[in-house]
């Protein structure tokens, strides 16, 4: 297996990913994105079209760019928490042109989708939306997903249920399911006098927690619990699906928290993101540079030829 290991993420970041409103930013798009600079001189011309998809008595936004070619794969994009299809469209739109079929949807309760019905749901309700939503669409099966922070636990839950609806993943700046817990660990005993630095850090992971906080209504300790599972299941839990994991580089460490603190999230990091690239027998690991959390927007191309590696296979 290639890997090129560098530095993680730490847990701002990890917050941030999860719309928390931390200062080092979430999955929301940057303001001016980048992805024009690689695309095609005919991404106007890329067909787009929109539609309600019924998964039984609900129905998700699905998006999608080009034309389904009859011998390749779609592509579906899954964003983190919070963002909605028209996040990716500049990527999909440069992608599109290239003569390849690019859809996106929003999950319940998200943009263009219907209100989630239940007041707290978990990874196995995404997962079964998002068999409903394959099951209502026409796209060229089997997928490539491609998903960014938190959209990577519907692809292990895709995966671990109908490995044969998926020939390729690539995942950037990936979720890992065993970081909460070891946030929870790390943090110090809660103290009556504790530095504002550590109380917020707590705060802020106590809101992560919270179904209320997002409009998925999801519990990411629950889904946490679920993903972790799934890989803790025997053997490589993509088997030989080409798997490409991208990560971004690590920020400085948040002041007024321990040392201990940050640490501990460094090792969960290199861990998760290792985990993700050894759960398939052609995994690779890339650490991608001058990026934030947002590869999508800041180093397109980087997640483009990344695409096209696993399309390869």
């Amino acid at each position: 297996m290639q890997a090129r290991f560098g530095c993680l993420v730490l847990l701002a970041l990890v917050f941030a990913l999860l719309g928390c409103g931390c200062s080092a930013g979430g999955d929301e798009p940057n303001p001016v994105g980048t992805p024009e600079r690689s695309a095609a001189s005919n991404t106007a011309e890329v067909a787009r079209t929109s539609e309600q998809v019924d998964i039984g008595g609900r129905s998700l936004l699905l998006e999608c760019w080009g034309e389904r070619a009859a011998e390749e794969s779609t592509v579906l994009l899954i964003a983190g928490q919070g963002p909605t299809t028209s996040s990716w469209a500049p990527l999909a739109t440069a992608f599109a042109a290239g003569g390849h079929h690019v859809c996106a949807y929003d999950r319940a309760g998200v943009g263009g989708s219907d209100a989630v019905p239940e007041a707290t749901r978990t990874l196995a309700d995404q997962v079964t939306d998002l068999e409903a939503l394959l099951d209502a669409a026409t796209l060229q099966e089997p997928v490539i997903l491609a998903a960014h922070s938190l959209g990577s636990l519907p692809v292990v839950g895709l995966v671990a249920r109908a490995p044969e609806r998926v020939a390729g993943v690539v995942l950037l700046a990936p979720w890992s399911p065993r970081v909460t817990a070891i946030q929870q660990a790390a943090l110090p005993p809660e103290q009556p006098d504790e530095s504002p630095a550590v109380a917020k850090e707590r705060d802020d992971l106590d809101r992560v927690l919270d179904p209320a906080q997002n409009s998925e209504h999801l519990s990411v300790t629950a889904s946490d619990a679920e993903a972790a599972g799934l890989l803790d299941q025997p053997g490589p839990i993509f088997g030989d699906i080409p798997v490409i994991v991208l990560r971004e580089p690590l920020p400085p460490p948040l002041a007024g928290l321990p040392d201990s603190y940050h640490t501990a999230m460094l090792a969960a990091y290199t861990a998760g993101a290792e985990e993700f690239a050894d759960e398939s027998t052609r995994g690779i690991l890339i650490e991608v540079e001058d990026t934030g959390h947002n590869i999508q927007d800041d180093q397109p191309d980087i997640v483009m030829d990344a695409i096209r590696d696993v399309m390869a296979g």
